[in-house]
């Protein structure tokens, strides 16, 4: 849309009006005593709406492939769709759709919150978003990442350390429900940059939208290094059994991850002082594991690499909490004195 300068007018004693555009009043079907929502926002600006109840939009995105489509281009395409806030999502071919595309749509519903198959025919495939980001909102989609990679994190090294095959694979399993919890706090801040009405709904601004996407990534981030973990004590454990000597990694893993609690809790609690802090006691403890990884060089075998590898992990677990810290301190600062 055009940019259009109007100008007020006074039409009484302390009454001023200003003429709304002839195109949206048409496509609003405002007429005269036709009830509008005025509101004004936290930027200065004024919000008209003209629906005083607004029902939820189909959004509908049309996906076309072709007989040189893969499946894993396809589900690149279908996440952007889930992420942009589509609800319906159309996959079609002009002949008949590839049965390994089809199951890549199906895939969707495992790898996402809220897409579900509601059609398919010989060609087409069409996926309802069913979620409701009132009923699952960002916060509690971070909240629950949180729980969920503090455990991940603490049983791969309780796997690592007793050669716990099966509990490793849980470990693994679990980094899909991370990804998913991912994914919706992702599409939940592009829809809030739509509609102001779902911002308000779920009691989130676009600012903090951001940091809780933001948040949510440097979790899915260590969640991907508990897996990490994980892998390793599987691969160690189907090997031999279990490493030697891991003392300093557990208290590592326990020091990262107290680092991640408490950056979480500075994080909701708005909390400077105690984000200034942890981030303090981040750089020592990655210190710590620099010096661990430079005192145990031994010859190349599968358990120096392993070793590495786990405290690497932590590392960049420790690194990805301090980020949350900051993201606290940066959100923190924009609250009024």
């Amino acid at each position: 849309m055009e940019l259009e300068i109007r100008r007020v007018q006074k039409t009484g004693a302390s009454t001023m009006t200003v003429s709304l555009p002839k195109d949206w009043i048409v496509s609003n079907s405002i007429k005269p005593g036709t009830p509008v929502v005025v509101k004004v926002l936290p930027d200065g600006t004024i919000s008209i709406d003209p629906k005083m109840q607004r029902d939820k939009e189909e959004m509908r995105k049309v996906i076309m492939v072709d007989d040189e489509e893969t499946k894993e281009h396809l589900t690149r395409k279908l996440i952007g769709a889930y992420l942009a806030g589509y609800n319906i999502i159309e996959v079609r071919a002009k002949s008949r759709l590839d049965l390994e595309l089809k199951h890549a749509v199906k895939e969707i519903s495992r790898m996402v919150i809220g897409p579900e198959v509601i059609e398919e025919t010989s060609n087409t495939i069409i996926l309802h978003d069913l979620s409701d980001p009132v009923e699952l909102p960002q916060q509690k989609c971070v909240r629950r990442m949180h729980l969920i990679v503090n455990s991940m994190h603490k049983d791969a090294i309780i796997a690592l350390r007793e050669g716990d095959e099966a509990l490793a694979k849980d470990v693994i399993d679990r980094d899909t429900d991370v990804d998913r919890l991912y994914w919706m706090a992702v599409k939940q801040y592009n829809m809030i940059l739509k509609d102001r009405k779902l911002s308000e709904k779920i009691g989130v601004d676009i600012f903090e939208g951001m940091s809780l996407m933001l948040v949510a990534r440097g979790i899915e981030r260590i969640g991907d290094h508990a897996e990490k973990i994980a892998n390793n004590a599987l691969m160690m454990a189907k090997a031999s059994g279990t490493l030697a000597n891991l003392d300093d990694i557990v208290k590592l893993s326990a020091q990262a991850i107290k680092v991640l609690d408490s950056a979480m809790e500075a994080f909701f609690l708005k909390d400077i002082r105690s984000a200034n802090s942890i981030i303090d006691l981040g750089d020592q403890l990655v210190q710590q594991c620099q010096d661990l990884n430079v005192t145990s060089r031994m010859p190349a075998n599968m358990s120096t690499v392993v070793r590495t590898s786990v405290v690497d992990s932590i590392t960049r677990t420790a690194m990805y909490a301090m980020d949350i810290a900051e993201i606290a301190i940066n959100g923190a600062m924009r609250l009024d004195d």
